[in-house]
């Protein structure tokens, strides 16, 4: 038989983890169920098995995995050089978001609401997904030294402050996006671009 390759094994893969956030979106954290997630994952029951071993594990996976690739499509706009206003790398960073939680199947902006939920009586999925977060506000701080040497902020700004701020702002719109229909990344970018010129006018 001709050997499967590794980029049709982590296809497989990720069809799994898009049934199990697919699930989870449907049905909520406590009525997903592995019945669900095969169902939903059009694969044979011993072929999911084969990737994750329960819906526990699968929640871990798919949470963790989703994070990580949206930390990978968000990384170029905290890391260019040299480094735009706070304003606009915000604005980008929330049209990223809204632009990597939409799926066919599902959105991503519920998944995410449902899995911190779980990760609050889960020490095994807090322990998978908040270092992801730890280093995504690292970034942030990054951008926060950066941006406090080019002027952008305050000379008093103390970027550990800043970063977090900031994450709590783009949880923030997680949070709203997935249970309101009345905003949109460009809103936020707009209230950004505000927000920013106000502080700025304010220090003249």
């Amino acid at each position: 038989m001709p050997r499967v390759t590794d980029a049709c094994l982590a296809a497989r893969r990720n069809q799994v983890l898009d049934a199990v956030r697919a699930c989870v979106d449907r049905d909520g954290l406590q009525g997903a169920t592995m019945e669900g997630i095969i169902g939903l994952s059009g694969l044979s029951t011993g072929t999911v098995y084969k990737y994750i071993r329960g819906k526990d594990e699968g929640v871990e996976a798919a949470m963790g995995s989703a994070l990580d690739g949206l930390t990978a499509v968000m990384l170029p706009y905290l890391t260019a050089d040299p480094l735009p206003p706070p304003a606009e790398v915000m604005g980008q960073l929330s049209r990223t978001v809204e632009a990597f939680a939409r799926h066919e199947e599902y959105s991503l902006l519920r998944v995410a609401v449902h899995g911190w939920s779980a990760a609050l009586s889960s020490p095994a999925l807090l322990e998978r997904t908040a270092p992801l977060y730890r280093a995504f506000r690292e970034l942030l701080h990054d951008a926060a030294v950066t941006w406090k040497a080019d002027g952008a902020l305050p000379e008093d700004a103390v970027p550990e402050d800043v970063a977090s701020c900031l994450l709590s702002l783009l949880v923030g719109q997680v949070a709203q996006q997935a249970l309101l229909s009345d905003t949109s990344a460009e809103q936020q970018a707009r209230g950004y671009a505000a927000l920013f010129a106000n502080g700025a006018s304010a220090r003249t």
